[in-house]
């Protein structure tokens, strides 16, 4: 923490008081002790030696919080350097005073890039929903699976003097295609399991040909009382499994082949657990509408997973404030 100047004192009251309220809360609930821990384990992250001459290094909090605020606030790198300028309250949620440096934007891809390449994201979204978990804000039974397609942010294909289109290096050779409702999309999938609070619990990214039920087993392998999914999910073995383990199957019925129409049985399930399994798509809607991820930033399979666990960990801090709320009120009713 740093000694505040007279101008730090007199700039206070400026700014949005939404915006502060929000990013006062999310530096009080992000572990931050434990992130820099982290990093500094993994090599990630060097603070300053005493006595060492030089510019000291930017604090794990500052770069750290940097990217949260690129995915709260869907951000560049060039946006979250002048953001961090230009508003208060971004400044004091990253505890940066008057006269502290700002880190560039090259200096925030650099770090980004360094945990990615160093897998780290999955840390982080494990500290944070460890912190979730420590004040009460995880559902202990019940997990409810979807998934989601993202769009590859494909450059623009050029053309040759003959009309023809002129490969472009830039492609991201990972993404794949999928149809859906008789339209072709390009890119990924992200897969999310999440309590019935809509807490992400687990992620998991593939390219957009992939089955949606390919991360189902990987989702909900330690769920022991109930899943939940919408009828692309639905198999008999996948029911028989859920049985043998006395897992209940809130998974939604499907026709199969030769069947008219869902028997009374199947309605009476589907109707029951509906309105459970269809929680899990606030997520997807709040990242994509609230955190405005609509396409994805990087190229290639394993950085996409990455930042989507970074988008895990921002969406679930962000949603602990009314979390925390709505569990106050119910101890006090």
């Amino acid at each position: 923490m740093h000694t505040p100047s007279f101008f730090d004192y007199a700039m206070q009251d400026q700014g949005g008081k939404r915006s502060r309220k929000f990013l006062s809360e999310m530096k009080a609930f992000i572990p931050w002790e434990e992130l820099e821990a982290m990093l500094i384990e993994k090599g990630a992250y060097r603070p300053r030696q005493k006595g060492k001459a030089g510019r000291p290094p930017y604090r794990a909090s500052v770069l750290l919080g940097s990217l949260f605020l690129q995915a709260w606030y869907d951000l560049s790198d060039p946006m979250t350097e002048e953001m961090i300028h230009d508003r208060l309250s971004f400044r004091e949620f990253l505890d940066i005073q008057a006269n502290d440096d700002i880190p560039d934007e090259t200096t925030i891809g650099n770090f980004r890039n360094t945990l990615m390449d160093g897998m780290l994201f999955d840390a982080i979204f494990e500290i944070v929903f460890a912190q979730m978990k420590a004040h009460n804000l995880v559902l202990k039974e019940g997990t409810l699976v979807d998934a989601t397609l993202i769009h590859s942010s494909e450059p623009k294909r050029k053309k040759d003097k003959e009309g023809n289109l002129i490969s472009n290096k830039a492609d991201d050779e990972d993404a794949t295609y999928t149809s859906k409702r008789n339209q072709k999309y390009h890119g990924y999938k992200m897969h999310v399991a999440t309590d019935p609070n809509g807490v992400m619990k687990k992620m998991i990214t593939t390219t957009a040909k992939e089955s949606d039920t390919k991360a189902f087993e990987y989702l909900t392998k330690e769920e022991k009382h109930f899943v939940s999914a919408d009828s692309a999910y639905m198999s008999k073995d996948r029911k028989k499994t859920l049985r043998k383990k006395g897992v209940i199957n809130g998974i939604i019925e499907r026709r199969v082949r030769g069947q008219s129409k869902l028997r009374a049985k199947q309605q009476k399930h589907n109707k029951h657990f509906a309105p459970v399994r269809a929680l899990v798509e606030l997520s997807f809607a709040f990242v994509k509408h609230h955190m405005g991820y609509r396409r994805t930033r990087f190229r290639g399979l394993e950085k996409n997973d990455q930042y989507h666990l970074l988008l895990g960990a921002a969406y679930n801090s962000r949603r602990a404030p009314a979390l925390m709320q709505k569990l106050h009120l119910q101890k006090v009713g």
